[in-house]
Parts: structure tokens; C-alpha cells; sequence
């Protein structure tokens, strides 16, 4: 029995870190409930950055506001995020007071309004600041001077504290967020300043997250009539430096045969030997999307395809946060990949909208490089952020902008990890894409990472020559025509000798007889 037990510890001892961070976590569920999206105001687009930020955590989650709670809701999830960003709105939905009352999972609230339990679990004492400027901080980050108008601000409160707020005026020091057992409170969340990234540490907590966060960098909108030799100069600067880094880029879903699709496929898979790393990035959604015909899922197969019979592994896929809730794109678009990195939205054009995210296995949280560069940090080696974070940056369109934001990357101490590490997958009904430990195999085989270069021959006939009626008439018509025009040259030719000839005759004989 001892002798079991030592080889049960030896194994478990022998298991490497990178393999107990890709092991799968049992899936989590969370249900969140808002009052009001806050248009117009400061706290507008806070519910969209916590969605993301919850995919970023591995978590499936199902969103409803007061007015669409149904009851016994509370009762289906052991994790609840309420967000109250209306300081003047009060909670009308007797079905929820009630099931709250009853309530016994994890609860996080945000915002105005904490209900008489959570102050009570909590021993929470809160108050309303004036119009003014305060400073935020958590862990290494700090950020000066944020302007905040009548928000909550933790005064007492037992549990563990997290990061802090205070003013300029020397009246406001208070934690930025509280938790206690199942209990979680912050007073404030807005997105685009510190409070974004801060809001990562309390929900990595509340959540029983234990992995330790990963960056990637992130280059976004490469398309086939991108400069690809600079896209190759980027590459190899990158290489160079030791940073690994992933490509998001869009789909081609017809002219694959075509050169310069061939080309852009060629520099594909030169990034992909400079330790670079493909994401397919959703294709551009307009009113008229799936109006010509060809299905999305058919288009999305098509182009993995193509990628992946010319030796190209695709490892996830990049798309604007909305896809995740929508059951259309969920289905036809994001069902061939089991990893995702979520975009800011930009242009929602939803089709089959539903309540429940889509869950990946790994979905990490996008932001800009430069938000990070308004915060101080204080060390100079950036520490690894919560969450897995993408950073991002679109890509160069001159050599100057590249090497700007090469020179920029290198002077940073950030820490970049290899999205190969993770295990990825990618599968289509002809082909199946895995990553394990930073290999790549496309149908059980390794791909070569150094596969040399094929000559892409420029002179093609895009148009294809199409048969002509009365082409051989023309022909005719045409050698008739240019005879008739050259006899006619040749006796004009002619005349003009003769008359020559002539005129000089008779030029010479008045001469002789003066």
C-alpha cells in the first residue's frame, strides 16, 4: 500500500507544469444580471468587457437583465454577478428579491444598491464620492488622475481587500474590492481605465481560478493584398527578438487556386516557421451575408482546408465578442475551433441572437498593447496579468509604423508566451489540427516547420479566354484588309518613284537649254 501510494506521488510529481496548466477545468457556468447598460454615461460598455472577461476564465456564461428574470433562475447556477450601474433604479422583479432571499451559491455584486445580506455577510460599509480625481491601483498597476462622479466607495468591510482607491484630496483610502467566502463586492467598474484590468484579480478569486495567466501577442488584419514582404520583414524582427506571436487573418473564400492566393499562403507559412502562430479571424459580417448562396460553414471549412492541405495549421479562431452569443455564427462559423480569442465589439449585426455564451476551452481576453502603456507599473518587468490576455495591435502599413512598434516591444519587459504551448484543436470533416507542447500536427502528423519556399509564377490568365463567334470571319477580314493596305503603299510607293524620276528629267533638260 505504501509502495502504491510513493508511485501515485512520483507520477504526479513527474507531470510538467505546462501539462497541469492545459488540463481541462470541469465546466463553470455563471449567470449574470444587470440593470441597465448605462448609454451614455461613463459606465457604458462595462457589461461587455466583463462578458469577455469571463470567457477569458474558461466560463459559459448566460446573461438576463431585472426585467427578463424568469423565477427559479437563481436556483440553476452556483455563480451570480450582479451589476448595477443605475445609481437611481431599484430592482422591480419580485420573482428575483424572492429567490435571492434563498439563494446559497457565489455571489458578486457591482455597483449601487448591495442588498442587505451581502452588507451583512460582509460587515460593508459604503459611501458616495463627489466629482473629483482619484487615484486606482492593484497589484503593480497604478493609474493617476481618474475622474469619477458619485460613485460607491468602500468605507469598512471584513474579508480579504483588493487594490485600492484614493483621492487627491486626501478624504478617500478604500480598497477597490472586497471578497469574504462566498461573498464579492466592487463599488466600481468602467471600462477603459484601471478598473478594467483590476476587476481581473477579484473574479480570478471569487471564481476558484488557479492557473497562472498567459500573454500572447496578438497581430491583427492581415489580408492577401497586405504588404506580404513586410509582413515577412515583421516575422523575422519578431525571430529574432525571441518573440513568439500569432497572426489574426482573414478568410478567402473563393480564388484559392489563384497565384496571389498562393502567395499569401506562401508568407503564411513562412510566419508559421518563424514561430508564429495562425488564427482564422471571422470574416466581415454585412447585411448581406448569406444571401449569395454559399453557406458560412461551408466558407470556414473551405479556407481551413485550404490552409491546412498546404501545410498551415490554424490553432483558433479570432472574432468580435458578440459571435460567441449568437447561434448562427456559433454553429456555422465557430464550431470548427475549440479555442478563441474575443475582440472588442465593433459593428454588432446579430442573426440568431441568444442569452448563452459559447464556451471554449481557451478564450483569451484582447486589449490594445497601448492600454496598458497609460498605467504605471512598478516594476520594470511587467508581471503576468490574471487571465489569459491577448495583446493587440493592427498591423503596420508602412516599414517605418513596423519598425516603430518593434522597437516598441523590444524596449518592453513583457514576457510573451508561445500560443502553441496550449493544446489547441481545429477540425473539419477532411482534416483535424492539434497543437501539443508547442508542436503542430495536421492528421496525426507533425508539420514541418521549415518547409522552404515555392516559386509563385506571376504571368497567369486570371480571365479565362472564352470562345468567340465569327473569330475566323474577323481573321480573314482582318489579313484582307492589311494586304490591301500594304499594294496600296507599294504602288503609291511606286507613283512617287515615277514622278520623281520624271520631274528630274525635265528639270535637267530646261537646264540645258538655258
Amino acid at each position: 500500500m505504501i509502495r502504491t501510494f510513493l508511485c501515485i506521488l512520483i507520477i504526479i510529481g513527474a507531470v510538467p507544469s505546462n501539462y497541469v496548466h492545459a488540463l481541462p477545468r470541469e465546466p463553470s457556468h455563471v449567470l449574470l444580471i444587470y440593470d441597465g447598460l448605462a448609454i451614455g454615461t461613463s459606465r457604458e460598455g462595462n457589461i461587455e468587457a466583463l462578458q469577455r472577461m469571463l470567457a477569458s476564465y474558461r466560463m459559459q456564461v448566460t446573461i438576463s437583465t431585472f426585467d427578463a428574470y424568469k423565477k427559479g433562475m437563481l436556483a440553476q447556477y452556483q455563480k451570480v454577478i450582479v451589476v448595477r450601474n443605475l445609481d437611481d433604479a431599484t430592482t422591480t422583479s419580485v420573482d428575483y428579491l424572492h429567490d435571492f432571499e434563498a439563494y446559497k451559491g457565489d455571489y458578486l455584486h457591482i455597483g449601487f444598491h448591495v442588498p442587505a445580506q451581502v452588507q451583512s455577510q460582509l460587515n460593508l460599509h459604503t459611501k458616495i464620492t463627489n466629482d473629483q480625481f482619484v487615484q486606482l491601483s492593484i497589484g503593480q498597476w497604478k493609474q493617476r488622475s481618474v475622474r469619477v462622479s458619485h460613485i460607491p466607495y468602500i468605507v469598512q468591510a471584513n474579508g480579504r481587500h483588493y487594490g485600492g482607491i484614493s483621492s487627491e484630496k486626501g478624504d478617500i483610502h478604500a480598497p477597490y474590492g472586497v471578497r469574504e467566502n462566498r461573498f464579492a463586492y466592487v463599488p466600481y467598474y468602467e471600462r477603459g481605465n484601471l478598473s478594467e484590468l483590476a476587476m481581473a484579480y477579484v473574479l480570478k478569486d471569487w471564481l476558484k481560478v488557479t492557473e497562472q495567466g498567459r500573454t500572447y501577442l496578438l497581430i491583427k488584419e492581415i489580408y492577401p493584398f497586405s504588404d506580404l514582404k513586410l509582413v515577412e520583414s515583421m516575422a523575422d524582427q519578431l525571430y529574432r527578438a525571441g518573440i513568439p506571436f500569432i497572426v489574426s487573418v482573414r478568410p478567402v473564400f473563393s480564388n484559392t487556386d489563384y497565384p496571389a492566393m498562393k502567395r499569401y499562403l506562401e508568407t503564411l507559412k513562412y510566419v508559421q516557421s518563424r514561430n508564429g502562430s495562425i488564427l482564422v479571424n471571422a470574416p466581415v459580417v454585412t447585411t448581406t451575408i448569406n444571401q449569395a448562396g454559399a453557406k458560412l460553414e461551408d466558407q470556414m471549412e473551405l479556407f481551413i482546408d485550404v490552409l491546412a492541405n498546404y501545410g498551415i495549421a490554424p490553432l483558433g479562431m479570432g472574432a468580435e465578442m458578440y459571435w460567441s452569443y449568437d447561434q448562427y455564427y456559433v454553429n456555422q462559423g465557430m464550431r470548427f475551433f475549440n479555442s478563441t480569442i474575443l475582440f472588442p465589439n465593433e459593428s454588432i449585426r446579430y442573426k440568431s441572437q441568444q442569452d448563452e455564451s459559447q464556451r471554449f476551452s481557451s478564450s483569451a481576453f484582447s486589449m490594445p498593447l497601448s492600454f496598458l502603456e497609460q498605467f504605471e507599473h512598478a516594476d520594470k518587468v511587467i508581471a503576468r496579468l490574471p487571465m489569459d490576455v491577448a495583446l493587440t495591435y493592427d498591423f503596420d502599413e508602412t516599414e517605418d509604423q513596423m519598425n516603430e512598434h518593434m522597437q516598441t516591444l523590444m524596449d518592453r519587459w513583457i514576457h510573451f508566451d508561445d500560443y502553441k504551448i496550449d493544446d489547441h484543436e481545429v477540425k473539419t470533416v477532411t482534416n483535424t489540427v492539434l497543437s501539443r507542447n508547442g508542436l503542430l500536427y495536421i492528421n496525426d502528423r507533425s508539420v514541418d516547420m521549415n518547409d522552404a519556399y515555392r516559386h509563385i509564377n506571376s504571368e497567369y490568365d486570371y480571365l479565362h479566354e472564352q470562345k468567340k463567334s465569327l473569330a475566323t470571319l474577323f481573321n480573314i477580314q482582318n489579313k484582307i484588309l492589311i494586304a490591301l493596305i500594304i499594294a496600296t503603299l507599294l504602288v503609291f510607293g511606286l507613283l512617287f518613284i515615277i514622278g520623281y524620276r520624271l520631274y528630274k528629267d525635265k528639270y535637267i533638260k530646261q537646264r540645258k537649254e538655258l
